[in-house]
């Protein structure tokens, strides 16, 4: 009898090059690799039958994936995070990874991975989480024989106290909805050399597929909205903008010592745009965007 397999079922590992770590990955697991068709015409003078085009297959799209992740106390989110913020060392580009999508029939390996985009989830009553998506140069399945790892135990991140400031104003009542995304544009290159092309020659088959090679890190955007709802006792930006205003925002279990336990963002130079928002209750939204280039991204964010 054939057996399926069942996302809920699937086991998601992380190897930055230090070994495996296991991932509590809740929900949004998905990853996919496409093959690129260059079709050409067949019709001739000599064979107007031929009106369907051939297909020329020898290149494969970055791969994509994506997942959610819980904040926890133990040090599996650090990984995810580090390769998401903080540059590889000694250049300004970005560390690449592998991932493993273990199931109970298969193995899925994702090489050379980056992340591209990573979303702090902020909600009232919920612990704190972590969505990326990022891409890869190559999708494979095999190697059943694959070791599991529990990855210990897992302490969740609360989000018990929420605080944020624009400049020396601080939204104090009222904030409904918090969302920071970090952003990492990058640029593929091709992996199309005279000797790839040369090694093809006339027989293309899965094979001599040409994969992405490497990546460069073009862009960085750091951005983020905050809605708060209109009160008698804070009015004042609605409908109103600010540039060079610095941006402070912490969510978490709150202090420890000199430390804050949670998602930080202590942000100096960025502006924003105010605009109200009708709904049942009236809502004002700051959309904010970091204007500053800091040598160092994680100084500025962090996770503790």
């Amino acid at each position: 009898m054939a057996t399926y397999n069942f996302k809920n079922e699937a086991e998601v590992y992380i190897d930055a090059g230090l070994g495996k770590i296991r991932l509590d990955v809740t929900k949004d697991l998905s990853f996919s690799q496409t093959f690129t068709d260059n079709t050409y015409e067949q019709k001739t003078l000599h064979a107007q039958h031929k009106l369907h085009d051939a297909s020329n297959i020898t290149k494969a799209n970055p791969a994509n994936f994506s997942f959610t992740i819980p904040a926890i106390t133990e040090t599996e989110l650090d990984t995810v995070f580090n390769l998401l913020v903080n540059f590889q060392s000694g250049t300004y580009n970005l560390s690449s990874f592998t991932l493993f999508i273990k199931l109970p029939n298969d193995v899925y390996k994702l090489e050379n991975c980056v992340i591209t985009n990573g979303t702090f989830i902020i909600e009232k009553l919920q612990n704190l989480k972590l969505t990326v998506t990022g891409q890869a140069s190559r999708l494979t399945r095999g190697n059943t024989s694959f070791d599991s790892f529990t990855g210990g135990s897992r302490t969740p991140h609360y989000m018990k106290e929420l605080s944020v400031f624009f400049g020396s104003t601080q939204l104090t009542e009222g904030v409904h909805n918090v969302s920071v995304e970090l952003q990492n544009n990058i640029e593929w290159t091709p992996y199309e050399t005279v000797n790839k092309a040369l090694n093809i020659g006339t027989t293309h088959n899965v094979n001599t597929t040409m994969y992405p090679s490497n990546f460069t890190l073009k862009k960085r955007v750091l951005s983020g909205s905050v809605a708060q709802y209109v009160l008698s006792t804070f009015n004042s930006d609605v409908q109103n903008w600010k540039k060079n205003v610095s941006v402070l925002i912490t969510a978490g279990n709150g202090l420890s010592g000199s430390s804050f336990r949670g998602f930080k963002f202590n942000l100096s130079t960025c502006s924003f745009t105010n605009r109200n928002t009708v709904g049942d209750t009236f809502s004002q939204s700051y959309d904010w965007i970091m204007n500053q280039n800091p040598t160092n991204l994680g100084s500025l964010i962090t996770y503790n």
